[in-house]
């Protein structure tokens, strides 16, 4: 049986994506699974052990016209998949499946993309009440798979470690990894949810500095670098900083920390996928609640606000507007004392 597993959003939905790949593998082992991604996760892929072909789907690119989609069906016909899974579904990956003549296609009974859909099941994603993956695995019991695996992973290489070997002793942090000290904050959240001011995370790595002796390194993407200048500038010692441009020599970055502190965004994800202890913020809007996002699988501590919960952020207007200020410096400090003891 030749299976299409299709996510193609951002790194955190991927990663809460990956117990589908082993679930479907255990329970039909000769199987042929393939996975359809964005060219930004592919490589979260590039190792797992149950994927056996990764296909890149370029939504905001080479298949974003219906000429690129087509070109892009014929060569899903080509491949002659049996069963086509989308976990999160849209009108253009709808009609590509449709067009590619897969003869089993699985989705959520998502608005109008449904049409394009023989084997529909009713989820009600937005209200979430239960976690993205087990969403996710849900759609398996149409397939026949009962029994699924609820278990995270995300696997490096050997080049991966040795990068981030080579970056650990260059920066001097091989002491403080190994002796439980080295903390990771990551500022940036990509806009997926609330977070933090960068003065609130430059005080934070302060006080993890200067009151209990810990050694901070500073995370972000290339891209966040400017991001990353503004959370040092307001900083009185200055950190050391790890500006990611490999998913992988991130990943190996991950597991030389202590605890991992963060918002609710993909490396969170990433750090729980590689067992690393998080410490996250988490916005109170529904759907961004920890019941549906919160890290699988690892130590961890998910701060919210002591507000109430909303159905979506309307900025000023609302009367908690500050609402993610209200998770105290002094919480995350105890959290991540609390999993360096734990780990």
């Amino acid at each position: 049986m030749k299976i299409l597993v299709i996510r193609t959003d951002r790194i955190g939905d991927l990663i809460a994506s990956t117990p589908v790949f082993e679930s479907i593998k255990k329970a039909y082992p000769d199987s042929h699974l393939a996975a359809m991604v964005s060219p930004y996760t592919k490589e979260l892929l590039k190792n797992n052990p149950f994927v056996d072909e990764v296909i890149v789907y370029e939504g905001e690119g080479l298949h974003k016209e219906f000429k690129g989609l087509l070109k892009l069906a014929k060569i899903l016909r080509e491949k002659r998949f049996d069963v086509a899974i989308t976990l999160f579904s849209n009108f253009r990956l709808g009609l590509l499946v449709y067009t590619a003549g897969i003869p089993e296609r699985i989705a959520p009974a998502t608005k109008i993309a449904q049409i394009f859909y023989n084997r529909r099941v009713l989820q009600k994603r937005s209200q979430s009440l239960k976690h993205e993956a087990d969403y996710n695995l849900d759609l398996l019991k149409t397939l026949g798979v009962e029994r699924t695996v609820r278990t995270v992973g995300l696997w490096t290489d050997r080049e991966s470690e040795e990068a981030a070997n080579r970056y650990i002793v260059a920066e001097g942090l091989s002491k403080a990894s190994e002796e439980n000290k080295l903390i990771g904050i990551h500022p940036g959240s990509g806009g997926s949810a609330g977070n933090w001011r960068p003065e609130r995370y430059a005080e934070l790595a302060d006080r993890l500095i200067s009151d209990y002796g810990y050694t901070v390194l500073l995370t972000g993407s290339v891209k966040e670098a400017e991001l990353l200048s503004a959370v040092m500038d307001t900083m009185r010692d200055k950190p050391s900083v790890y500006l990611s441009n490999n998913i992988l020599d991130f990943a190996a970055i991950l597991n030389k920390l202590s605890v991992f502190v963060s918002s609710s965004t993909g490396p969170m994800h990433m750090a729980a996928a590689r067992k690393v202890p998080t410490v996250s913020l988490f916005s109170p809007v529904r759907a961004c609640t920890p019941v549906r996002w919160g890290p699988i699988g690892n130590k961890q501590r998910v701060l919210l606000p002591d507000v109430p919960q909303c159905d979506r952020c309307i900025r000023e207007r609302c009367e908690y507007y500050d609402c993610m200020e209200r998770i105290t410096i002094e919480s995350v400090v105890q959290a991540v004392n609390e999993m360096v003891d734990k780990y």
